[in-house]
């Protein structure tokens, strides 16, 4: 709730209540169920995604004329109503990977080019174009790992690398050239092309190796989030989104990544489950924090990864309990 404890949680403190058998489980699932458990969007997984920050998100008017601050405000609307929609209604976390609804207005409809909806208001829409399950088809995630004017193989790829699959890469050693910017005169290339050039190099090669093969797959979503199969700035170049993933795995298109990770659940449930607890008891974690992790996941597993699960799991763990113990 972000916020201190109401009247019945007072009460059952003050008489030892908490400490019986079930009585923190029922309080926690009590508090999910409160409109108050949506401070777990807007207080955590705003954050978490990195979502707080798409204010800085200044996209090229030349290039992107359609972009204004009422589409940027859509953006977050929209990611915090998907997220809300799997938190507050209990669902898998996984769905966040792969639920096939999302909310939209008119507005942010015709700048995903779907076609029937009308009107200034939000509402829930079934999603026909697979491109846009989950949350790698939103718009708020794609602006927010990109750069002014153009994409980011590489900011997309260390942002699904850290909150999704829970391995943050680590960041370029210092006086690392990391500009991707043409001459002027220079025939146009597309980001693909001068991220090849640029990994060529041996000092960049080993991190770009693990981090741009999965922003790779993201490349038919331009800076503002929206669908294109040619690069405009390349003279239409083709987009070419097929990559090999560190595992091996040969992918092709924001579909196939979406399906790669969705098919290892317990990597994307202990990547949140890790945010969050870190959440629950204000501090980084530590090595010995990790088997509960572990365990907590493993839990949560039994009942298809639900979020009340892992919540249930991160309350119940030592870590939470016993902090300042």
């Amino acid at each position: 709730w972000n916020t201190g404890p109401d009247d019945e949680l007072l009460k059952l403190a003050s008489t030892d209540g908490l400490s019986k058998p079930g009585a923190v489980d029922a309080q926690v699932k009590r508090m999910m169920a409160d409109p108050k458990a949506s401070s777990l969007v807007t207080s955590f997984a705003v954050k978490w995604l990195n979502l707080d920050g798409l204010d800085s998100v200044k996209p090229d008017p030349v290039l992107f004329p359609g972009f204004n601050e009422q589409l940027r405000h859509d953006f977050l609307y929209e990611a915090e109503a998907f997220v809300s929609s799997i938190f507050l209604e209990d669902r898998s976390v996984v769905d966040l990977l792969t639920a096939d609804h999302t909310f939209l207005n008119d507005r942010l409809a015709r700048h995903y080019g779907i076609s029937g909806v009308t009107g200034p208001q939000f509402r829930k829409v079934t999603l026909t174009d697979k491109e846009r399950w989950g949350l790698l088809g939103k718009a708020a995630i794609l602006p927010r790992t990109s750069y002014g004017d153009r994409t980011s193989p590489v900011l997309r790829g260390a942002w699904v690398l850290d909150k999704l699959i829970g391995t943050p890469p680590t960041p370029p050693p210092p006086n690392t050239a990391t500009d991707l910017s043409q001459a002027a005169g220079e025939t146009p290339r597309t980001v693909r092309s001068r991220l090849e050039q640029h990994r060529e190099k041996a000092t960049c090669r080993q991190c770009h190796g693990v981090i741009d093969p999965t922003g790779l797959a993201l490349e038919n979503f331009d800076a503002i989030g929206q669908f294109r199969t040619t690069d405009r700035q390349a003279s239409n170049a083709p987009i070419d989104a097929s990559t090999v993933l560190p595992s091996g795995v040969p992918i092709n298109g924001p579909i196939e990544l979406r399906a790669q990770l969705a098919d290892h659940p317990a990597t994307f449930a202990e990547a949140l489950t890790e945010k969050l607890m870190m959440y629950a008891v204000n501090r980084e974690l530590e090595y010995f924090d990790m088997p509960q992790v572990r365990a907590i996941v493993h839990g949560a597993a039994k009942d298809n990864y639900k979020l009340s699960s892992i919540v249930l799991g991160i309350v119940n763990s030592d870590a939470f309990r016993k902090q300042g113990l």
